[in-house]
């Protein structure tokens, strides 16, 4: 694809935070706990092989396929799976709208529990390939949107910053959300007092996502994890030694999407808030001078959550929602104005 011209955000409507919540703990919670959609039906699953003898287990939804306007890839977040609230929101919206949806489960997570030896972390970009590529056989024709939630879009924008040529072609975007492109910032931040309840909260995430592999691999020794261990202490234990790194800090440096960045050749968008409880703003200060990447960073959102004041065209308040179909879309004509112009 020839380099992209800037992807334009004049009609997309800016954010503006719902009055009763202002900061980003609410923001972050209201994106968390307010209603969500209820499960899709004629889901198809694909079992897809990774590294290790692991598999992968994919969502597939599509509406008509021949008349869809693109294929849409969602990567959950820590702790989440293919069936996260989030994720069928932002599928249902997309069908909705004629476009076929595929939700990945990283290993272990949601359909694909016990087809899984190795734990998923914010490293294994290696992961995405082989899904990516799935699609593209499936549907060659059709553009390819990723959308990576979290610690996702730190994977996803690894993946296309590591490997800017193996893309495949219709791969047309990459969108980041709220992505911890610098681990080591993240970890420091979501280790601090005041974010002890999201600290808590990822931390009996993991602690089951441990217990299921114990149950499902019986081979596993248990591991005795102490009391009150946050994330770092986390990383320390367990994702670095069974990620293979010699410690949290090499593996926060060694997977972290920052240094990648300036390889990417694939339009890629980074949306955040500034006042991300966990996600410190400044990392996105430090971004590389690429045509092909576009930081989107408003004042208030959160964590995934960016609750408007106003209605989206969507319905409902998610500006987020409204703001990744904005990107999706100009994405999209891009895309097809650039094979237009190579023909």
């Amino acid at each position: 694809m020839t380099q992209p011209a800037a992807i334009q955000q004049n009609n997309l409507e800016p954010f503006s935070p719902a009055p009763w919540a202002p900061g980003g703990d609410l923001q972050t919670l209201a994106g968390y706990l307010l209603p969500g959609s209820k499960g899709l039906s004629h889901t198809r699953l694909h079992k897809i092989p990774v590294s290790f003898g692991d598999t992968l287990v994919a969502c597939e939804n599509r509406m008509h396929e021949a008349k869809a306007a693109g294929v849409l890839l969602l990567l959950h977040g820590l702790g989440g799976q293919a069936d996260s609230p989030y994720m069928l929101r932002l599928a249902k919206k997309f069908l909705d709208k004629n476009w076929i949806t595929f939700r990945l489960n990283h290993r272990g997570a949601g359909q694909g529990r016990g087809l899984a030896r190795q734990l998923y972390h914010a490293g294994r970009s290696e992961d995405l390939a082989p899904v990516l590529r799935l699609i593209a056989e499936n549907y060659p024709e059709k553009p390819v949107i990723a959308i990576g939630f979290s610690l996702s879009g730190n994977m996803l924008l690894k993946l296309v910053g590591e490997q800017p040529e193996a893309m495949p072609q219709n791969l047309c975007g990459a969108l980041a959300v709220s992505a911890p492109i610098k681990l080591a910032a993240g970890a420091a931040a979501i280790s601090r007092k005041r974010n002890w309840l999201y600290d808590r909260r990822f931390i009996r995430l993991l602690q089951n996502t441990l217990h299921e592999r114990e149950t499902d691999f019986p081979d596993f020794p248990p591991l005795e994890l102490p009391r009150n261990l946050n994330l770092y202490g986390f990383d320390q234990i367990v994702t670095a030694p069974l990620g293979g790194f010699a410690s949290a800090e090499d593996y926060y440096q060694k997977c972290s999407a920052q240094q990648f960045l300036g390889n990417i050749r694939v339009p890629a968008v980074l949306l955040a808030a500034a006042n991300d409880p966990f996600v410190p703003h400044e990392i996105f200060a430090e971004l590389p001078d690429n045509p092909w990447l576009q930081c989107h960073l408003t004042r208030s959102g959160g964590h995934m959550g960016f609750i408007s004041a106003k209605r989206t065209p969507f319905g409902d308040h998610r500006w987020m929602d409204y703001a990744l179909w904005h990107y999706a879309n100009a994405l999209v004509r891009q895309y097809a104005q650039a094979f237009k112009q190579m023909a």
